[in-house]
């Protein structure tokens, strides 16, 4: 489940930049799964617009000054990279290639036999299987602009990027870590967020499809508020959530969509989902739980929420599942 841009290293500090806010999260221990501290700081609309940096000076400002809040200057950093940029797709190899010589064969290829919506790309890739005639491997390839940009910006902050991770990769890595995913399912996992879904298959512990999936509606429909009791993250709320939940109908018409396409397209009808897992910082997620285990009845369909602790024994909100699972990356 690696998707590692960078030198790995140890102590770092977990970062996650969506499109509305700045999450940090640092561990006390992995074994058990206790955390040390988790905060977030708002951003405005519009310094942030589907992952891409569109007001690098503000955002470089508010990093700044949460990092001196945080008192985390000079850190090494693990990161999120931006949904909306990330591609994903499954491409076979010579069966020759070793590991070490896959990796100069993409470049060859990228372009030619291998085509990507972007061009420049930072890329890794996970072998899924191999036959008696080639390898199949999964890639990931994300922009290099958008990449470098975003080290250019914690470089400018005086943090050091050192590991990428992709959303849907750390949280089910957190989900694993809880014991709510397995080898032997084929989960849908689905990632409900304020202004975007991300939608994930994993078979035999690894990604095989991904989506994602822009909602309609702007980030000022959104109110936000300090949470009450622990003064340090941000519960939001929409002014009118109709529009929100009519968009849920499309969204529960699509994932019907994408279970057939896993089964028929992929599988030619001998496997199929076998459970799905909502999980995100949306607060109507339980509506949209609602809609799908109406409209589907054989699969398993839970909405999971955290059950982890700090050191002081406050719960940590849902919300920080994402970067919670950035922080077990290789632990």
């Amino acid at each position: 489940m690696a998707f590692s841009l960078f030198r790995q290293n140890h102590q770092f500090v977990n970062l996650y930049i969506s499109n509305y806010s700045i999450q940090l999260l640092e561990l006390k221990s992995s074994d058990p799964l206790v955390v040390s501290r988790f905060v977030e700081n708002y951003l405005p609309e519009g310094v942030v617009v589907d992952g891409s940096i569109k007001d690098f000076e503000k955002l470089s400002m508010i990093l700044e000054q949460s990092i001196n809040d945080w008192g985390i200057k000079g850190k090494k950093v693990r990161f999120i990279t931006p949904d909306s940029a990330v591609s994903v797709r499954k491409v076979k190899v010579p069966l020759e290639l070793s590991e070490d010589e896959i990796k100069g064969y993409l470049y060859l290829e990228l372009g030619n036999n291998i085509h990507l919506p972007f061009e420049e790309p930072v890329f890794d890739f996970v072998l899924l299987n191999e036959t008696e005639n080639d390898k199949e491997i999964l890639l990931f390839a994300a922009p290099e602009t958008m990449i470098k940009e975003y080290i250019e910006l914690l470089d400018n902050v005086k943090l050091t990027a050192s590991v990428a991770d992709l959303s849907s990769l750390s949280m089910y890595r957190y989900l694993y870590k809880m014991q709510k995913v397995t080898q032997k399912e084929n989960t849908l996992l689905i990632e409900v967020k304020l202004d975007c879904i991300n939608f994930s298959i994993f078979e035999n512990l690894k990604p095989i499809f991904t989506r994602h999936m822009q909602l309609e509606g702007e980030m000022r429909d959104w109110t936000y508020q300090i949470d009450a009791e622990t003064q340090c993250f941000y519960k939001y709320e929409l002014k009118e959530k109709e529009p929100l939940l009519v968009q849920f109908q499309d969204v529960a018409k699509e994932i019907e969509k994408i279970i057939n396409f896993y089964r028929f397209s992929i599988h030619q009808g001998d496997q199929q989902i076998t459970q799905i897992i909502l999980v995100g910082d949306n607060p109507y997620i339980d509506e949209l739980l609602t809609l799908l285990t109406n409209a589907i009845t054989t699969i398993s369909i839970t909405h999971y929420q955290n059950r982890v602790y700090t050191y002081k024994n406050l719960a940590v909100p849902s919300k920080f599942q994402t970067v919670l699972g950035l922080a077990l990356k290789e632990v």
